[in-house]
């Protein structure tokens, strides 16, 4: 079995037991891997009684409600900043510099290439 099946069954498997189910349900629906699947499934039984739920105190869960509630108000509240315009005229102009750059050093190494060149050929 593929290790993406074997994970998709053992997620089924999970949900199955979390509701309720018995979990010896898919040992009967995928009885030609029973050898594979009986310890991970066994382990996955002991593991959810191991791990017991826990529910947050409601005056807790109120409290919390609460804050968050103001501390988003607040961010709505909060004035925000105006867009700088300007901030793009700075990246454009430098990538018009730099291009400008870039192309006299193009330029620059053409017609050492072509001197370089031609100097040869009158040398020889």
């Amino acid at each position: 079995m593929d290790d993406r099946t074997l994970a998709e069954i053992l997620a089924a498997h999970a949900d199955h037991i979390n509701r309720g189910g018995n979990g010896a349900d898919y040992l009967t629906m995928f009885a030609a891997y029973r050898e594979e699947l009986a310890p991970l499934l066994a382990l996955a039984e002991r593991v959810k009684q191991v791990l017991v739920p826990l529910k947050a105190n409601p005056a807790f869960r109120d409290q919390l409600r609460r804050e968050l509630t103001l501390a988003a108000q607040r961010k709505r509240a909060m004035p925000q900043p105006a867009r700088n315009h300007h901030r793009w005229e700075w990246v454009i102009g430098a990538a018009a510099i730099g291009a400008s750059v870039s192309l006299a050093g193009l330029v620059a190494l053409l017609r050492r290439s072509r001197g370089g060149h031609s100097q040869r050929a009158s040398a020889g």
